[in-house]
């Protein structure tokens, strides 16, 4: 029976692996009620085609290449994906499933449809019986250019892993999953999909009943690889349900916002943060060869970065989203952990002279609904030109508007000689992985740039990234923070565009020469240029304690951890921060969600410890303190104020010996200040800050306006000498 579309053999074509039907004939059992759920579902008659010969493959009888190049002529395909499926020496891998997604690329038809709803969904629609080894996914995704999303009938307890049957209890399943429902899903998502195709207009309208049926599967649907159709954006409304004398008021969320920002439940987002933030994943690199990882590194950061310059776009920045690198979790899954409500996926195929780059832009809730999608043709050479046509692609799948300010930074953006590009990005991948010899050989990388090109700023960039934060960790060269200001400068005399080396150098100037104004100068740069970084703000957050300005202090720490609410470090310090400003309520509560986000940090239960040792409460502060010091010495002098807070002078004496061994060190000389200006003994307490500045520590230029323990010292003389000599701003 041929296909209700004129011109094509059979409307589904099933593929499996024989060994998936030996045992219980699963397969056979699945087609069957597939075939019933479908003739509930369809008005018209339906044609499936199934391989019903017992062999692995074809009769032998038949002539295999013409047989299936009229079969394989099918609107849908439905792969029954399992532990062999994915095997390239097997018939239904090579000679159903990979030719079908050939055929379907060049097919009039196209690989991807567009449904009613306005999701875009692919012909193939894998149906999952097995959880997968990592090699079967990446050869899967390898094959199809994306993410596994599949209909699954996976049966999982402990120690299990086998086909879902129609007789399993939902409840006994670690998925929870029903059969029948399943089943119900595969013959809805083929439904939408061939109506999707279908010719006439009037059935391309027809709505399936079943339409939140398909759009909570969405996460499952194959995204478009070549479609550049732009769909309208859904609005996100939430509802807010007052009752008032038996009568029930629904108010839209959507005019409540602009008037009243209220913070989200744990798992919801606020309307600002759903139209606001977006992430882009880590690419997948499907060239087959990991030599080219460098490039998919590359331009995940090139497009984190050309959205970043963005000032109405708050954009996730590279760390928080590597996590789901090779992720098998859904968009919304993601988008929640993030806190966006949109996500770029993207994939690179080919080689480098010609490499085939796949974006996709993509709405999470409601439902996860393909906004953009497209795929860029690119030699390697002219990568860079890309870049904006993407960014402005997602912008208006986002429909935020750019404006004239924003407009103007993506036109500007510098040519690099081809092979300058090639080696900085390799240059950055290798920085990344922080070890010695990764380091090394991103020095050389960028070290050979400049070779080819000494008058380009972006090798420069590289190499003060690279001194400037991985450096610290593969512990390198001594010198690396006099380098990295260094080839900053060198960079910024060539370019003054460059946000990272002001980033670079408003660190050095901040933390290590404690030259202000120069500090206030690049950061207000670096954040004209990319409002998007989180280290920026809580940097400027850092300086507005030192103008005793707490509320722009807070302001800027709190955007800090709104851009990246997966980064410790912007957390915690927002949390410090709120103890400098002895808002100990916040304290806590900062501190804590700062445990959700690093269970063993010991920044948060020293900030604990000590807003509780402030509060009174002295027997929770000191249990507090010992645990986070079971995991780290760091904090010790925390465990000695609250001793000393407790009225218990002895133990906090105990605390005073063992830290007075560690003077050498600036940090044991604070807060050994710390704890005797609490104890009441001001000149030991200067006598150790004293140790503090000449050894040049970090926190000294915070020691008048940041620190609540040396309120008692201001009046010192010798206090106020330190003081005068940091010449801070005011």
């Amino acid at each position: 029976m041929a296909s209700i579309i004129p011109g094509y053999e059979y409307d589904i074509f099933i593929s499996y692996r024989q060994k998936d039907n030996k045992y219980d004939g699963w397969v056979t059992e699945f087609v069957e009620h597939l075939k019933n759920e479908i003739e509930a579902t369809f008005k018209e008659d339906v044609s499936i085609y199934f391989d019903e010969n017992p062999h692995d493959g074809l009769l032998e009888i038949y002539n295999v290449d013409k047989s299936l190049e009229l079969k394989l002529k099918s609107l849908v395909f439905i792969p029954i994906i399992s532990q062999t499926y994915c095997d390239p020496k097997s018939f239904a891998w090579q000679n159903e499933f990979v030719a079908f997604n050939r055929i379907a690329l060049t097919d009039p038809l196209g690989k991807d449809v567009k449904l009613v709803n306005g999701n875009i969904c692919s012909r193939i629609i894998p149906v999952k019986i097995h959880e997968l080894d990592t090699s079967d996914i990446e050869l899967f995704e390898r094959e199809i250019g994306s993410r596994i999303r599949s209909i699954e009938f996976i049966y999982e307890s402990a120690g299990v892993n086998r086909p879902l049957k129609p007789s399993d209890n939902p409840d006994k399943n670690l998925n929870k999953t029903f059969y029948r429902d399943q089943i119900n899903k595969v013959a809805n998502t083929v439904k939408d999909v061939i109506y999707g195709l279908h010719p006439d207009p009037e059935r391309r309208a027809t709505k399936s009943y079943h339409t939140r049926g398909i759009a909570d599967f969405s996460e499952n649907l194959q995204p478009a690889a070549t479609t550049k159709t732009f769909l309208s954006k859904r609005v996100y409304k939430a509802t807010v349900l007052l009752a008032s004398i038996g009568i029930i008021l629904i108010l839209a969320v959507l005019f409540i916002y602009p008037k009243h920002k209220r913070k989200p439940e744990a798992g919801l987002m606020s309307a600002e943060t759903v139209n606001k933030a977006i992430a882009v994943l880590p690419v997948s690199n499907f060239t087959g060869n990991p030599d080219l990882d460098y490039i998919a590194s590359g331009i995940q950061d090139a497009l984190i970065g050309e959205l970043g310059k963005l000032s109405n776009l708050t954009v996730r920045p590279e760390q928080s989203t590597l996590q789901f690198s090779k992720s098998q979790e859904s968009i919304q899954q993601i988008a929640k952990k993030l806190s966006v409500n949109n996500i770029i996926e993207s994939t690179i195929k080919g080689s480098e002279d010609n490499l085939q780059i796949e974006v996709r832009l993509v709405e999470a809730f409601p439902s996860e609904k393909y906004v953009w999608s497209s795929t860029f043709s690119q030699n390697w050479n002219n990568i860079g030109s890309v870049y904006n046509d993407i960014v402005r692609h997602i912008m208006d799948g986002l429909q935020v508007k750019v404006n004239p300010q924003d407009d103007k930074k993506l036109a500007s953006n510098r040519e690099h000689n081809p092979e300058i590009l090639k080696a900085y990005n390799r240059g950055i991948y290798f920085m990344k992985k922080n070890t010695k010899e990764d380091f090394e050989k991103g020095i050389k990388y960028f070290n050979d740039a400049i070779e080819i090109d000494p008058a380009d700023p972006l090798p420069y960039v590289g190499l003060a990234i690279g001194y400037g934060t991985a450096s610290h960790t593969s512990g390198t060269d001594e010198n690396a923070s006099a380098k990295a200001k260094s080839y900053a400068l060198k960079a910024l005399s060539i370019d003054s565009t460059l946000t990272d080396a002001y980033v670079v150098l408003a660190e050095r100037y901040l933390y290590t020469e404690w030259d202000f104004p120069a500090t206030e100068h690049c950061l207000k740069r670096a954040m004209e240029l990319n409002p998007n970084i989180p280290s920026v703000h809580y940097l400027f957050g850092w300086y507005y304690v030192l103008l005793n300005n707490p509320n722009q202090a807070i302001s800027e720490m709190k955007k800090a951890v709104e851009i990246d609410p997966t980064d410790p470090v912007s957390q915690g310090y927002l949390a410090w921060l709120y103890m400098d400003f002895a808002r100990f309520d916040d304290v806590i509560t900062e501190a804590r969600k700062l445990l959700q986000l690093q269970s063993d940090s010991t920044l948060a239960f020293y900030l604990i410890g000590s807003a509780y040792a402030e509060m009174g409460m002295f027997y929770e502060a000191i249990e507090i303190h010992r645990k986070g010091l079971a995991i780290s010495p760091a904090y010790e002098s925390g465990l000695g104020i609250a001793y000393a807070r407790a009225g218990q002078k002895e133990k906090a004496l105990e605390v005073v010996a063992k830290m007075e061994k560690q003077l050498d060190q600036w940090w044991y000389a604070w807060g050994l200040a710390e704890l005797y200006a609490t104890l009441g003994e001001k000149q030991k307490a200067i006598d150790c800050l004293e140790i503090a500045y000449k050894k040049h520590g970090d926190f000294i230029p915070w020691m008048n306006n940041g620190d609540i323990y040396f309120k008692p010292l201001k009046n010192e003389q010798r206090f106020k000498d330190i003081i005068n000599k940091l010449n801070l701003p005011v």
